[in-house]
């Protein structure tokens, strides 16, 4: 009696996760492309905040040091330091240790905004990975 209760407790089990699993790999196509529009906004929000940012800096410096922020090598530099600082800024509020993980991440998001800073502008906007799914 109670070996036909655990086989049929496994069995249910076991179709229920054959289900889940089926359901996560049909909707997978659609969870990646939410996750990429997810990563879209962010980076475009990231873009707004970092221009501001940037010009304002950029209008406050541009005669006494004769470098034009706004240029890609300067601007990729300028956003990864603003990228890293913010990150250091959120880690010292929160009271959490710096992690070399999340400042690498922090770098990465830096960069791609200072490189991708001309696509924003793009009639089409910032494509990541359209055609991948």
């Amino acid at each position: 009696m109670i070996g036909r209760i655990a086989f049929g407790f496994c069995s249910i089990s076991t179709t229920v996760v054959m289900f889940a699993m089926m359901l996560f790999f049909r909707n997978l196509p659609k969870m990646m492309r939410l996750l990429l529009q997810l990563l879209r906004h962010i980076l475009y929000l990231s873009f707004l905040i970092y221009q501001a940012l940037l010009v304002w800096i950029h209008n406050q410096t541009r005669n006494e040091t004769g470098i034009h922020l706004l240029t890609n090598p300067f601007r990729t530099v300028a956003c990864i330091l603003v990228s890293l600082t913010f990150y250091m800024f959120i880690s010292a509020i929160f009271d959490k240790p710096l992690s070399i993980w999340i400042a690498g991440c922090s770098a990465l998001h830096g960069f791609l905004v200072g490189y991708l800073w001309v696509d924003f502008f793009e009639p089409s906007g910032l494509n990541l990975g359209d055609q991948l799914w």
